[in-house]
């Protein structure tokens, strides 16, 4: 077993105390993946997030997307399946990385993922990282990073799960994982096939949009020798879905999504292989990689006319070098110096048009992660990415924490973040509406939070409050005049506050509440669409039936969402607050078998996101899950 995944499993058993702006957990340390080597939580200085196995399943979620909304600094949202996005911090979809086990997980066309009926089952952790990231991960993370780890194994020997869920309004999942470890080896699997049943997305009562989609992960890894292990990951995905057509005709939102029989089928396949090799007796690690991605799209219309095909791809091979500086092993070191090599290439083809782009680049980056003494670490990053197409571009990342006499923690960081213009920005589509813009330049942003983690009510509680800004230079942006991207003059400016509060009120009932303040205006002043500016989200969770069970409740309050109707005048307005509330419930029938249910929008209020695009309603869901 690699000393990350070692000091990574390690986190898994944290679970219920208090930490700064993330669920409760027991332990005082976990792990996160905001360095090139695994950092402990007390040494990182940025706002982080993590929803474990646990938190998952006494909430009853079932989608990634559901677990991460109601998080701080995190505002999604959704049309169709094709059109799900994930901002952090008021930054764009584009400018979120996503990760799953380590790999990059965004389309090559658009910059981002399709989170619509990503399956939380055989799901370990998701950890979201606020603030700059591009130092450590290159373009695409300037506003964050959301890292999906899958389950993994925590026990020699063999184990499997079986789970089945059904929804009240068609929807049903059935899911099938286990693994098999040894002290030198280990493997696991999941395949998740779920089906939404669909709702009307363009809640005029009319034919529901479904989502279909079918996922195989399975990964391992093997020490074959003292001190060199080696190991890899598969994902393969395939979804079908229905999407609504629009018309820009409209006079109003309700006129403007017109339900179709348009459909889509889309693949999705990540893999990576990696070899470490310790050397100087665990004082050097040296890590070897290379991983990929390949998606496809297919969309056809109520007449079954492919009116698109696009199909992208991605290739990096990197090597890191990490050396404890101060003699220690790596694992063990207070202060480590990592130096990263990466070379990248990207490939883009639309189908129907018979045209292929493509870009390649390279980067170097330098970490120095040090615990300066038991009260203060501090993490400085710096990367150059050197890009083929366009300008170079240079990142960084400075961070610490700081533990006062009180108990109180006080982080801080600061960070430059680049993200490159998409295949779609840069070489075009759809003729005669959108063409390419070649002298397009990364968009670059500055980026600083400072907050304070607050233990109270003897560490029953804890209160993190954390405020950031981020000015953001070069947006990119459509214009309809010239039919193509550029890049924007002058600073769009991004500030906000972010707050957590976990206590536990007794020993078997916790209450949390989060809440983000967000305010987000491009160059000129104005506001900028489908980031909430104000979002609260309370939570109880109780273990009941003499602690075989739990009973969680959510609330969550989203207000001051704007977005642009486009239809009309293509006005930018208001959208209606709401507010949604969730329940759940888990009960253990016995040590292999238990029940779950939930009910999302219990109220069924009227939610969107979008203009024109209805939330769904309320849905019910019930499930069974074995393990054996």
């Amino acid at each position: 077993m690699t000393r990350q995944t070692l000091w990574a499993s390690t986190a898994l058993f944290a679970l219920s105390t208090p930490l700064a702006a993330q669920q409760a957990f027991e332990l005082d340390e976990i792990i996160v993946s905001g360095a090139f080597i695994p950092l402990d939580e007390t040494a990182y200085g940025r706002a982080v997030t993590i929803v474990t196995q646990k938190d998952i399943a006494e909430r009853g979620i079932t989608t990634v997307q559901e677990a991460i909304a109601a998080l701080p600094g995190v505002s999604v949202s959704q049309t169709d399946p094709y059109n799900t996005q994930v901002r952090l911090r008021g930054g764009e979809g584009n400018h979120t990385l996503v990760l799953i086990d380590g790999v990059e997980a965004l389309s090559g066309e658009n910059g981002e993922y399709f989170f619509s009926g990503l399956s939380t089952a055989a799901i370990e952790r998701i950890e979201i990282l606020r603030g700059p990231q591009s130092a450590l991960y290159g373009s695409n993370a300037m506003s964050g990073v959301v890292s999906i780890t899958t389950a993994e194994p925590d026990a020699v020997g063999a184990t499997y799960n079986a789970g089945l869920m059904v929804g009240s309004a068609g929807g049903r999942e059935a899911t099938f994982s286990g693994s098999a470890g040894t002290d030198r080896s280990q493997l696991s699997f999941g395949i998740i096939s779920r089906y939404d049943g669909g709702y009307d997305v363009s809640g005029d009562g009319g034919q529901a949009d479904e989502s279909d989609r079918l996922t195989i992960n399975l990964k391992g890894e093997a020490e074959i020798a003292e001190g060199v292990t080696a190991g890899f990951t598969l994902r393969n995905s395939d979804q079908t879905y229905d999407f609504d057509r629009t018309d820009g005709g409209a006079t109003d939102a309700a006129g403007y999504v017109v339900d179709a029989d348009n459909s889509a089928e889309r693949t999705e396949r990540l893999g990576s292989a990696w070899l470490e090799v310790e050397a100087l007796g665990g004082r050097m690690l040296n890590r070897f990689s290379y991983e990929g991605n390949a998606f496809t799209t297919e969309l056809s219309d109520d007449s079954d006319t492919v009116t698109s095909n696009t199909e992208s791809d991605m290739s990096k091979l990197a090597y890191q070098l990490s050396y404890g500086l101060d003699g220690a092993a790596v694992e063990n070191s207070a202060h480590i110096l990592t130096v990263l090599l990466e070379a990248q290439e990207l490939s883009f083809t639309d189908v129907l048009r018979s045209e292929d782009y493509g870009r390649s680049s390279r980067a170097i980056a330098l970490e120095y992660v040090g615990q300066i003494n038991p009260d203060l670490a501090v993490q400085a990053s710096l990367r150059r990415d050197f890009n083929d197409d366009f300008k170079d571009a240079t990142s960084w990342t400075l961070a610490g924490s700081y533990r006062l006499d009180s108990g109180a923690r006080l982080h801080a960081s600061a960070g430059q973040a680049v993200v490159n213009p998409t295949m779609y920005e840069q070489f075009g589509f759809f003729p005669g509406s959108y063409v390419g813009n070649p002298d397009l330049d990364p968009e670059r942003s500055l980026g600083f939070d400072i907050g304070i983690e607050i233990p109270f009510s003897g560490s029953r509680g804890v209160l993190d409050v954390t405020l950031f800004v981020e000015e953001l230079e070069g947006e990119i942006i459509y214009t309809p005049t010239f039919e193509q991207a550029i890049n924007r003059d002058g600073t769009s400016n991004r500030r906000g506050v972010e707050v957590a509060l976990d206590y536990d009120v007794t020993p078997d009932v916790a209450v949390s509440f989060d809440y983000t303040y967000l305010d987000a205006t491009d160059a000129n002043g104005d506001v900028e669409i489908r980031r909430p500016g104000r979002e609260a989200v309370l939570g109880l969770r109780a273990r009941t039936f003499g602690g075989d069970g739990t009973v969680t409740a959510q609330v969550r309050h989203v207000a001051d969402l704007y977005d642009t109707q486009f239809y009309g005048s293509f006005a930018t307005e208001k959208l209606p607050d709401y507010t949604l509330v969730d329940v759940a419930m888990t009960y253990q029938l016995s040590d292999t078998v238990s029940l779950r249910g939930r009910v999302d929008n219990l109220l069924d209020a009227e939610s969107s996101d979008v203009w024109g695009y209805a939330g769904p309603g309320r849905e019910a869901y019930l499930g069974i899950d074995v393990a054996f």
